[in-house]
């Protein structure tokens, strides 16, 4: 059972890879024996990523990516060729979000909403476009896009109310006295689900294997006791995730051990869809 797990000769490419939950995900591929390829359109280092390169220097390749060029991905596909004979799994974990994100639904710009359909939606038809190809002349490949249980549920935007989510995750958001939830969130992450049952469905005939995986709330630095009460009191399990509570999923997904998986929305919420 535990070779079912083992991710040995497997290469892995994560998108968004230097992110929050990404670089998270790059450390637990490695621990199960993938050539991890880190692709961002940022690579600066941190400790976290030269503890990985120290541990990993054989395995571990950060690569600065546009993922939202095309030209870009296919520059990045032939350079990993052209020293992997394969891309095994391929992560989507990359995310945008506009400056106007945590304004009320009526002041949020069509700026706004593009960047998030162009984050959670485009980057993913860009990536895996350029990367099927591949695997279905090897005839495998694992398909992972990340969505939210907010691709499943709507928001209730009472949590919210004394957040400093905007202070957090928007460089330059305006000065906010009510923080919303932005509609494309949810828009872009339901769509990233009924998309991975669509690929599932065209590319099996090819043993590619397309899935998902739906975190809740994900326990950050800074969030206020406000918000994190507010959310947790809406979980069955009474708190947000450790980020490496998404890991299992990940690896299960990634793994043979998901063999005859495709087309499903992994869900790792505390429960908090499920009332």
């Amino acid at each position: 059972m535990r070779d079912l797990f083992n991710l040995d000769s497997k290469v892995a490419v994560v998108i968004g890879g230097n992110g929050y939950l990404g670089i998270e995900f790059c450390k637990t591929l490695l621990e199960y024996g993938a050539v991890v390829y880190c692709c961002d359109a940022s690579i600066q280092e941190s400790e976290e990523t030269n503890a990985i390169k120290k541990k990993f220097p054989d395995k571990f390749k950060m690569i600065k990516t546009d993922a939202t060029n095309k030209e870009s991905l296919e520059t990045l596909r032939n350079d990993i060729l052209g020293t992997e004979k394969t891309v095994d799994i391929l992560v989507n974990t990359a995310t945008m979000k506009g400056n106007d994100f945590y304004l009320p639904f009526e002041e949020v710009s069509l700026e706004g909403w593009n960047i998030g359909i162009l984050g959670n939606l485009t980057i993913p038809f860009l990536t895996i476009q350029t990367f099927i190809p591949l695997m279905k002349t090897q005839r495998k490949g694992s398909i992972i896009n990340i969505s939210s249980h907010y691709g499943i549920v709507g928001n209730d935007q009472r949590i919210y109310v004394g957040s400093n989510l905007h202070e957090l995750y928007v460089k330059d958001s305006p000065n906010i006295e009510q923080v919303y939830s932005h509609g494309v969130y949810n828009a872009s992450k339901g769509g990233i689900i009924n998309f991975t049952r669509y690929l599932a469905a065209y590319y099996g005939e090819y043993n590619i294997r397309v899935n998902c995986i739906s975190p809740g709330g994900i326990h950050y630095e800074d969030e206020n006791e406000t918000f994190v009460q507010k959310y947790s009191e809406k979980v069955p399990l009474a708190r947000k995730a450790r980020k490496a509570e998404i890991n299992g999923a990940l690896i299960f997904l990634a793994s043979n051990a998901s063999s005859y998986v495709t087309g499903h929305n992994l869900v790792v919420d505390g429960g908090f869809t499920i009332w």
